[in-house]
């Protein structure tokens, strides 16, 4: 079930309804260099400091998901927006779930499989509504950071140990039950698909929390290219099996590898921060998002060539974008990630092109 948004009175101001307020959608003038535009914000209240924001987007030509989520309640509480035909729709989520909503995948729009940060919940979208997925023999409140879904029968789960919660660990789903992974694989953060038997992971293994890894159809194994000697990975993104990309720091330097098929090799990346999201710019080249937390707030583009510039988010370095996803087809991408609001912050979802 969703409900239309557009029914309510968003033209120019906010309004408050059912607890929440939603701000206009914004209309900027195209601009050069390339700058990021705030489409849509969502302020929950209360409380007069809540905080809430999209962490994930996944976009098609007719629509684009939003999923994050809210701190209201202690734990929080996950929220998914949907823009379809350029109408907002806020979808409902089963009830009882908290926490908010970390890492999504999608193998089709009516597929998509999502994991809540803390509460050990996985959510599938089956193209009319918003389900909970079975439940593995993993720890209630057990915590994920990531999910690669190949179909409804090959769906991969991810959580890493952190300081205070338990880790969930790695999970594979045949359609049926999880099997927890054991080995390399058991420790993976984040993970990307190449082709159902060609995933690249980045998290622990023997005991350090800088491995890659790579499924080639039947086991994980860690990779340790000597051009990345050094890296602590922060993202990995697998557009194909000639073109994977990773995110991280060498000795405290941002910086990119790339994977062509046959070798890796590391690149330079401007600034001092780490990538933590990328996606396909629809020329060729990257987005790159890198926030530092300070003014201006910006997300680079890597061109198919290598050259590198800076699009404008806002001088608000409150105004983010987290994550982002290129509508396939168009050079127009989507962002998600957060705006500043009156009182504490917004989900927010951005535009480029």
């Amino acid at each position: 079930m969703e409900e239309n948004v557009n029914s309510r009175h968003y033209l120019g101001s906010t309004s408050r309804l059912a607890g929440w307020m939603l701000a206009a959608v914004l209309t900027v003038p195209a601009a050069s260099p390339p700058v990021w535009t705030l489409r849509l914000a969502i302020h929950y209240l209360p409380p007069a400091t809540n905080h809430s924001q999209y962490d994930v987007v996944l976009a098609w030509p007719d629509q684009t998901w939003f999923l994050g989520g809210t701190d209201i309640g202690g734990h929080g509480m996950p929220e998914a927006e949907r823009i379809k035909n350029g109408i907002p729709h806020s979808s409902l989520l089963p009830a009882h779930e908290h926490s908010w909503i970390t890492a999504a995948s999608a193998p089709a729009r009516t597929d998509i499989w999502a994991v809540t940060f803390l509460g050990g919940y996985v959510l599938h979208w089956n193209g009319s509504r918003w389900r909970a997925a079975p439940r593995g023999n993993w720890k209630a409140g057990t915590r994920f950071t990531g999910i690669t879904a190949i179909s409804t029968t090959n769906v991969w789960v991810f959580g890493t140990r952190g300081r205070r919660y338990p880790g969930a660990g790695t999970w594979h789903f045949n359609g049926t039950r999880w099997t927890r992974v054991t080995g390399p694989g058991g420790g993976i953060f984040q993970a990307s698909s190449a082709a159902k038997t060609d995933i690249w992971g980045i998290g622990n293994a023997e005991r350090t929390g800088n491995a890659l890894l790579h499924f080639g159809g039947s086991t994980w194994r860690r990779v340790r290219p000597t051009a990345l000697a050094g890296f602590t990975f922060t993202h990995v993104l697998a557009l194909s099996r000639s073109n994977v990309w990773v995110a991280g720091l060498v000795g405290g330097v941002p910086k990119l590898g790339h994977f062509d098929g046959h070798s890796w090799r590391a690149l330079r990346m401007p600034g001092r921060t780490a990538a933590t999201g990328m996606c396909r710019d629809g020329r060729g080249g990257l987005w790159v998002i890198a926030n530092t937390g300070r003014s201006p707030s910006v997300v680079h583009e890597r061109s198919v060539h290598g050259t590198w510039t800076t699009a404008m988010v806002s001088a608000n370095p409150a105004d983010e974008v987290l994550a982002c996803a290129l509508v396939p087809g168009t050079a127009r991408a989507w962002g998600a990630g957060k705006a500043a609001a009156p009182q504490g912050s917004a989900a927010a979802a951005y535009r480029t092109g």
